[in-house]
């Protein structure tokens, strides 16, 4: 979900402003002003923000009925998700158009997903990279991690999100323009041939501002 444009804030806090003035006749300016800047600054914490559904990703073996498979829930947010039934692999990536997001601003990528009540052999290490044209950077993450992984700091772990999802960083970048069809690519792999893993849930992937 796009934020608002500098443009449409300032629309905003006019039509705020006009609206306090008009049904709040003798409130205080200065508590008028507080609950302008208020909106405004929702909405601006909010710009550029977006949400890649699972179906939107690219998620190897997806297609497999064997590996993976598609559950529609009662959620507005994410209607459909993918989860993991067995797999020796993972391989999940995001494309997204830099003129989607908003210019001259830092991003961070976030994995948002949760794990059945039986998770297997989710509790090794993967690698999360962001490339934007020739650079990549790459950094060890874990999602299930052992608790004495969860004191390596050098390994990103996941959060517990107020919805009850769980949110694993993958990455930052830095969008320099919005035109063209340049792309940024988010990406969650391991290929751990030893272990056939299951009991994944994804729901997405969020970039949003920093």
């Amino acid at each position: 979900m796009s934020g608002l444009s500098s443009y449409g804030a300032a629309i905003l806090g006019a039509i705020a402003g006009l609206f306090i003035t008009s049904f709040v006749g003798d409130i205080s300016s200065r508590i008028m002003s507080r609950l302008i800047d208020t909106l405004l600054n929702y909405f601006r914490s909010n710009r550029g923000s977006r949400m890649f559904i699972a179906r939107s990703l690219y998620i190897n073996h997806s297609n497999n009925r064997e590996n993976w498979k598609w559950v529609r829930q009662r959620d507005l947010r994410f209607p459909e998700v993918a989860e993991l039934s067995k797999d020796r692999s993972l391989d999940i990536k995001a494309r997204i158009k830099l003129n989607e997001l908003a210019p001259e601003t830092n991003y961070s990528a976030h994995l948002i997903f949760k794990t059945t009540a039986s998770p297997r052999h989710l509790d090794t290490c993967q690698e999360a990279s962001v490339s934007l044209g020739t650079l990549q950077w790459k950094k060890v993450v874990c999602i299930k991690p052992r608790v004495t992984r969860s004191r390596n700091k050098s390994i990103g772990l996941p959060i517990e999100r107020p919805d009850g999802w769980m949110e694993l960083q993958l990455g930052q970048f830095y969008c320099d323009d919005s035109t063209g069809d340049r792309e940024v690519e988010v990406c969650l792999m391991e290929n751990n041939q030893d272990s056939e893993k299951s009991g994944f849930i994804v729901a997405g992937v969020e970039v949003r501002p920093i």
